[in-house]
């Protein structure tokens, strides 16, 4: 293991549970279902580098104090959440409004990206320098893979399907693809800034000595960036909103309601048959 032994393990394991510990009381698990995936990700990856038992179990050890520390952050989530339904509530665009929401959520958010990162930052430092360099690159591989117009289009086939099924009419279909085109050119305009954005995070998550000041540092600098992006996003949700009737709306939300019951039942699921794997 590069320049590590065990009581380096002990002290990386140390200083993400204190940091979890001392910062989770001032932010709020905004977006769980999208953290899930991203850290879904990161175990896909983790599994083809050939870790020994020592680096699995301290891995391990990382992963179940960071979950501890997750729900830490769940006391506030009502807090987002009330901000996201006084979001969808509003019946005029307000401009104002919503940039205040995003900036909260925003603000709500920043210490659990700081765990989070962290976090990254000591599973990373468990790594051989071999292995550090195959997770890059099987990191980029990932990357390149990615297509974001098939992913737009994804997007654009789900909202119309569900337009479909809730009897949208032609002139309808041609309102939401039109937003559809145009948040996708918004949302385009940001792309370099993002991922710039996102290579410098890289880059602190990966030094051989986690940063906090200059990872504090370079939010502050994204955050009007990515208060830019969140306002855009409410108006595009805010504009197809529009386009449905009322009567329309209360089938969508009703719809979205089974949906989010039926994704409820499958990660329970999921979570069993991983801890199975895990025992096994």
């Amino acid at each position: 293991m590069s320049n590590m032994n065990q009581s380096n393990m002990k002290k990386i394991v140390t200083v993400a549970t204190t940091l979890l510990f001392c910062l989770g009381t001032q932010s709020v698990l905004a977006q769980p279902q999208q953290d899930e995936h991203q850290r879904e990700q990161l175990r896909s990856v983790m599994q083809e580098l050939n870790l020994s038992d020592s680096q699995k179990e301290a891995i391990q050890t990382i992963r179940q104090q960071a979950k501890e520390g997750r729900s830490l952050f769940r006391g506030e989530r009502d807090e987002a959440m009330e901000l996201m339904r006084q979001g969808k509530q509003l019946d005029t665009w307000d401009e104002a409004t919503a940039r205040s929401l995003v900036e909260s959520k925003i603000t709500n958010r920043q210490a659990f990206e700081l765990v989070n990162a962290q976090n990254k930052h000591a599973v990373f430092a468990v790594l051989t320098a071999e292995q550090q360099a195959q997770f890059n690159a099987i990191q980029a591989e990932k990357h390149a893979d990615r297509d974001p117009l098939k992913r737009q289009e994804k997007r654009l086939s789900k909202l119309l399907r569900m337009a479909n099924k809730v009897a949208a009419t032609d002139e309808q279909i041609s309102q939401l693809t039109d937003i559809h085109n145009t948040a996708t050119a918004s949302m385009q305009s940001y792309h370099s800034n993002v991922m710039a954005h996102k290579m410098s995070e890289r880059a602190l998550i990966q030094a051989d000595e986690f940063d906090t000041d200059a990872w504090q540092a370079l939010q502050d600098e994204f955050a009007p960036t990515a208060v830019a992006i969140g306002v855009a996003r409410a108006k595009t949700k805010f504009d197809i909103k529009q386009v449905f009737t009322a009567e329309q709306q209360k089938q969508l939300r009703k719809m979205k309601q089974r949906m989010n019951k039926k994704g409820q039942k499958g990660n329970k699921g999921g979570k069993g048959n991983k801890e199975r794997m895990q025992r096994s």
